[in-house]
């Protein structure tokens, strides 16, 4: 017996090779035109190119420089091969935002189709070809994940250059804030061999302008010989009036004699120890220290206030910063590293992006699952902070979180889990471009129980994830606190906290899939 697909006949399975034949055939007829997958491997001078064409024959090898004219040289090369053999042209790329950014923006403004490939699918690939590793087996690699999942693969297109900028400006300021902890640990180091052990209550922050100040002035006990009370607190007086602003007014005249009294107190011991090279080279260490540390916290506050004031102010995706456990610092990660959200189809998806969704892990009829490595680790490790702050701020995540530890969950699968629902309504907000509104999770009791507005969900009973859950009642208008346990911020000026195209009260679908787990008492 045959079968027939189009003007192909195809046997039936009669083994192995014709089983194969069979798959590829069919997928072949079912596509409007045979697909040319071009992948690329981008490097710093130069990229290196291969075209496969379904099903995987290879057309295209070449290795170009990081140049307009020589990428487009390259398009033009596949275009010809995509128009001779009648096949639809989609390019991939590893490291879209990096090194492939600028061959990424010559093709789309060329009208091409540029997917992202993950690498660690790329490398998944790479075990069919053998342990070779070079730019022609990466490159390879890429066409045929292009090949097996393109209509998987997220869209290179970013839908703003604000986003570029607000997810440099984020990195460079997680970079900053651990340089600045390396030098702090460093400082801590060198202090504890000259000083007491009591020298880091001698100021409430180590880190702030007023320390750093005091210890760049006196690196060593000895230094602080020819001072006695008074004129160690006019020095103080003097340090607190300047970088601190308003500091010296906070202090009064006795509270700084009766700090200068107990420093000096505390290091008499150690001031009368003679000074020998090795502590002048520890306290050459300490100002070198206490002046990156102050460099450092300039620029820090430089870069936060540009993203507060010039950058986050642009975005709609500036909305999440109205969640609960999001600040201005996470709210920029996570507008950064996602990107478009439009890239993600579902919130399935988007969670297996940023890390919230665990990875199956099952063999033998067990199901298993362990936490997803091939993820945005940036994005991750966002959410994971959010969802410590809301635990800690937000009636709603703390209620979740508490009765997934009732049931036994540790510490760390519980914030996982709150975590998991965060990036759930987070997906929501950023595509809806609405501000967190605990309305939409907690939809008004009274008005839900006669009849459910337009928009809203029914009250099926506990065990249908219902949005009215009366213990929830009374927290409904306590103000949520962010990361930096401020009041929650209102909505952005010129936006309501209620869409316009429902009722006020009503529940928003896409919140009450979001949420409603957040609420339920399943996890």
């Amino acid at each position: 017996m045959r079968k027939r697909c189009g003007e192909r006949s195809i046997p039936e399975d009669e083994g192995r090779r014709e089983s194969l034949l069979w798959l590829l055939v069919s997928v072949r007829c079912a596509m409007d035109k045979p697909l040319l997958a071009v992948g690329i491997d981008p490097a710093k001078r130069q990229h290196h190119a291969m075209g496969v064409l379904y099903p995987d024959e290879l057309v295209l090898e070449s290795t170009f420089a990081n140049d307009v004219a020589d990428i487009e040289h390259l398009d033009a090369q596949a275009a010809e091969l995509a128009q001779r053999h009648q096949a639809e042209l989609v390019y991939g790329v590893e490291d879209h935002r990096g090194l492939g950014r600028r061959a990424v923006e010559i093709l789309q403004r060329r009208g091409r189709e540029v997917r992202v490939v993950n690498p660690l699918t790329t490398n998944r690939q790479k075990e069919f070809y053998g342990e070779d590793k070079n730019d022609a087996v990466d490159a390879r690699a890429i066409a045929a994940v292009v090949l097996r999942r393109r209509r998987h693969l997220p869209d290179a297109t970013d839908r703003d250059e604000l986003i570029t900028a607000v997810r440099e400006t984020e990195r460079t300021l997680q970079d900053l804030s651990e340089r600045r902890s390396s030098a702090l640990s460093q400082l801590h180091e060198q202090l504890g061999a000259v000083y007491p052990p009591s020298y880091d209550r001698f100021f409430s922050k180590l880190k702030g302008p007023w320390a750093l100040l005091f210890f760049r002035r006196f690196p060593l006990p000895q230094d602080l010989v020819d001072h006695d009370s008074e004129s160690l607190a006019d020095v103080l007086a003097d340090l607190a009036r300047g970088p601190t602003g308003k500091a010296g007014c906070r202090h009064s005249r006795e509270k700084l004699r009766e700090r200068a009294t107990w420093i000096l107190d505390a290091t008499s011991g150690l001031g009368a120890m003679p000074r020998t090279r090795a502590l002048a080279l520890k306290a050459e260490l300490i100002r070198q220290l206490c002046d990156e540390i102050l460099a450092l916290n300039d620029r820090i506050e430089r870069l936060e206030r540009m993203l507060s004031e010039d950058l986050l102010p642009q975005l709609d995706e500036r909305v999440i910063t109205t969640l609960p456990g999001v600040g201005v610092s996470l709210g920029a990660a996570i507008i950064g590293e996602t990107g478009d959200i439009l890239r993600f189809p579902s919130r399935d998806a988007f969670a297996k992006y940023n890390g919230t969704a665990p990875a199956e892990y099952s063999s033998g009829g067990r199901e298993r699952h362990r936490s997803r490595r091939g993820c945005n680790r940036r994005l991750k490790r966002a959410l994971w902070l959010a969802a410590r702050a809301a635990v800690l701020h937000d009636d709603l995540a703390a209620d979740y979180y508490h009765r997934c530890r009732a049931r036994g969950i540790s510490k760390i699968d519980s914030l996982k889990r709150v975590a998991r629902r965060m990036s759930d309504i987070i997906y929501a907000m950023l595509r809806r471009g609405e501000p967190y509104n605990r309305d939409c999770l907690i939809p008004n009791k009274q008005g839900s129980a006669d009849k459910p507005e337009t928009g809203g969900t029914a009250s099926n009973g506990p065990n249908q994830n219902s949005l009215t859950d009366p213990r929830h009642e009374q927290n409904r208008q306590q103000a949520p606190v962010d990361q930096a346990g401020e009041a929650e911020r209102g909505p952005p000026q010129g936006s309501t906290a209620v869409s316009r195209s429902r009722p006020q009260g009503a529940a928003d679908p896409n919140y009450a899939v979001a949420g409603s787990a957040l609420l339920s008492e399943s996890a």
